[in-house]
């Protein structure tokens, strides 16, 4: 009985199952028949749903909803419905081939570049030097489309095609600080492929700062690059691949979890160890094989009062070399010389509003930086894990203006194994082949404190804001006080003088200060920037800004005396900038940047004044972008810089004990000689290949054409009696190809 019970109930369900499935396929087909249609409107290349998008049915016009669609009754007539949006090109679909249907996907293709809407940057705090770059600008102009190497195109940094270190104002790499969004990194390039070590697709913009900066920046005595992640919430998932050749390889994912949260990650990885040991010739006196990952994680969650982001960035850059070398063990007579550079970080960013004008922002973050090198029987390994949280409160006054207070602690503990030459100074006839080895095995800490203020104080045209940061370094046993003063008066709404006047202090390096390989009597070097200039807006499109500027560094770090490094130096660095900039709209874009900087240094108060190694007089760039249609996009750089100088041989002495040539120098006249000037043009294309749900990227170019070859370095003979110019960089065609869906 209870087997024919439970017989009956599942005769009744599958009855009603496929009664019900009859019904909707009736019910559609009804409706199918009677002309009801449901249109999804949508973007050609990505497939995403198209909002306020306009179906007109005769003289009826419909509009999508916020998913994209719209429900409609096609005419009993012959016809076309017209689908259309802004920006987007209209399409025509006849009735006849929507009869029968109940759903129907329309594909919108991008429109034709429009000129009239243009993007203005704002800047997120008031800024004497900085410009912003926003990552749909980067991605047509800048070298590869990374948006992080735009700033070798904006005035203030020297021109080194081919290397990625960024020299501001006269000031070493190692003068300036990098950061993305409040983390702070070591480097923000990769050695090659012209490549930082976050993906742009994750960026809003970069913001470059050549001077007279804030009080919230400290121990940087050069200038400070901040790349910007987006904060955006994505409505719908996002893939991206990249085949860049001969370089890399790239995967990007992004997706919301809800309508507060979402995760991406990405990941690159090069293919140039792969590739140059195939093609490269056997017979080579030298080979360099770089290689490099970086892998980039990010959870991004918001309220209606606070945002969070938590972070992880992982990176490394290495570079194998075979050259010829007289103490080789190999039987080619060759050394193998291996570097690596990598880099972690876990960081959580915390920006919540108080409420009454207040907010604060924190970023707890732990670092590990590790850097290995070995060279025959030389080794060494230093590895640095510090962990710091730096923490800002504001609060909005009137008319737009802000009081700030700031603190950042700072813990490291660096581990240093060397087996290694020991550095000598002043020896013109110094060669590490010949030095005593020096042994070193330790663990040192470095605690580091900084608090600074800073208020906007404001009389009709005029906005001054003047701060003090403090800064104290354990290692050095010393505090640094810096005041600042930056000013804004506007002349009227399109004119605006800025100035700026501070003291700035950076840290020397730890194997500087350490008693093993420097000197531990060294103190916090100093630097005072003086910026004046004006800005105009002459309209939407064009602005211009004008930048003279003197910055003189005072207790700088110099080779020499007992310990190998003395503070004792000076460095007076003075100069003009020009920035004309067109702002950017769907048809092009596209700036001039000039700079005009003399760099000089002293070793002490006694020496006489030289050419700093990082001077360059002239540095032009000329860059720009046009989109021939919503397919194609074209562009160009030009760049022309001063020679760099270098310091030439001034004789040589046998070492009959290392049996080769000892070049010498003269002591106190280093730099007295210039590399010749150079200049290259690259120029770039990129297509957009379109289908219904994905997009695929055809980018190709040249680099670095020119008339003349690039006279990179200085090489002499045997005994140094001749000397060649040793050119780099020739023409580099290239090829990348990305998709999306």
């Amino acid at each position: 009985m209870t087997r024919n019970v439970a017989k009956f109930f599942f005769l009744a369900a599958l009855l009603s199952l496929n009664g019900a499935q009859l019904y909707a396929e009736d019910a559609a087909a009804v409706e199918a028949q009677a002309g009801t249609l449901e249109i999804l409107v949508a973007a050609k290349g990505s497939g995403r749903a198209l909002r306020r998008a306009e179906v007109k049915l005769g003289t009826e016009v419909l509009t999508t909803d916020p998913t994209g669609r719209v429900r409609l009754s096609l005419p009993d007539r012959e016809g076309d419905l017209q689908v259309s949006r802004q920006g987007y090109e209209s399409t025509f679909v006849s009735f006849s081939s929507l009869r029968g249907k109940s759903k129907q996907t329309i594909y919108l293709e991008p429109g034709k570049p429009d000129d009239s809407e243009v993007v203005i940057v704002g800047a997120r705090r008031a800024e004497v030097s900085r410009k912003t770059v926003t990552v749909r600008e980067t991605a047509r102009i800048a070298p590869g489309g990374d948006a992080a190497q735009v700033t070798q195109l904006l005035p203030g940094v020297q021109n080194n095609p081919g290397r990625t270190e960024v020299v501001i104002r006269g000031s070493g790499p190692n003068d300036s600080r990098y950061f993305v969004d409040d983390i702070a990194v070591q480097n923000l390039f990769h050695d090659v492929a012209n490549l930082s070590i976050i993906p742009s697709r994750q960026l809003s913009s970069v913001e470059f700062n050549s001077g007279g900066f804030g009080v919230q920046y400290g121990d940087a005595t050069g200038g400070v690059i901040v790349l910007r992640s987006s904060d955006e919430i994505p409505t719908e998932k996002h893939s991206e691949f990249v085949v860049n050749v001969p370089f890399y390889l790239g995967l990007f994912y992004e997706q919301p979890i809800d309508e507060q949260s979402a995760v991406a990650v990405s990941v690159r990885r090069s293919i140039l160890e792969a590739i140059l040991p195939k093609v490269l010739p056997k017979d080579l006196d030298a080979t360099v094989v770089p290689s490099f990952y970086d892998v980039y994680a990010r959870y991004l969650h918001k309220t209606e009062n606070t945002t969070y982001k938590l972070t992880a960035i992982a990176t490394q850059d290495g570079l194998s070399l075979l050259v010829p070398f007289d103490g080789a063990e190999r039987a080619d007579g060759k050394a193998n010389i291996e570097f690596r550079n990598s880099f972690q970080v876990l960081a959580l960013e915390r920006d919540h509003n108080l409420g009454d004008g207040w907010r604060y922002r924190t970023t707890p973050q732990i670092r590990n930086a590790r850097v290995k090198a070995n060279f025959i029987s030389n080794d060494l390994y230093i590895n640095t894990k510090s962990f710091s949280m730096p923490t800002e409160f504001s609060k909005r006054l009137e008319k737009g203006r802000f009081i700030y207070l700031g603190l950042s602690p700072e813990f490291s503990q660096t581990r240093v194994d060397a087996e290694a030459p020991a550095p000598v100074s002043d020896d013109p006839f110094y060669d590490p082949e010949d030095a005593p080895k020096l042994s070193v095995s330790r663990s040192f800490r470095i605690d580091q404190y900084a608090a600074w203020s800073a208020i906007d104080l404001g009389y009709e045209a005029w906005t001054v804001t003047p701060g003090l940061r403090t800064a104290t370094n354990q290692q050095i046993g010393e505090t640094a006080i810096d005041p600042r003063l930056q000013m804004r008066y506007a002349l009227n709404k399109d004119n605006n003088l800025k100035a700026a006047y501070g003291q700035y202090s950076i840290s020397p390096e730890p194997q500087e200060a350490s008693a093993e390989f420097g000197n531990p009597d060294l103190g916090y070097e100093k630097s005072i920037h003086t910026v004046l200039g004006i800005e105009t807006r002459w309209d939407d499109r064009w602005e211009t800004e004008f930048q003279t500027f003197f910055k003189k560094t005072y207790r700088l770090i110099v080779s020499g005396g007992d310990r190998n490094y003395t503070d004792t130096g000076t460095r007076r660095t003075y100069g003009f900038e020009a920035f004309v900039r067109r702002n950017l709209t769907e048809k092009w874009l596209g700036w001039l940047s000039y700079t005009y900087s003399v760099s000089r240094e002293r070793k002490n108060d006694a020496s006489p004044w030289y050419t700093s190694s990082y001077d360059q007089t002239h540095i032009l760039n000329l860059a720009g972008s046009y989109r021939l249609s919503a397919f194609w996009d074209v562009g160009s750089r030009f760049k022309f810089n001063t020679g760099n100088p270098y310091t030439p041989v001034t004789g040589a002495v046998y070492n009959s004990n290392l049996d080769k040539y000892q070049p010498s120098y003269l002591k106190d006249e280093p730099y007295t000689e210039r590399l010749p000037d150079y200049h290259s043009l690259d120029v770039f294309a990129t297509y957009d290949s379109l289908y219904n749900e994905f997009k695929l990227k055809y980018q190709f170019g040249i680099q670095y054409l020119a008339f003349t070859k690039r006279i990179d370095s200085i090489q002499y003979n045997f005994d140094y009696t001749e000397k060649e110019s040793v050119a780099n960089l020739p023409p580099i065609p290239y090829f990348q190809l990305s998709g999306e869906f």
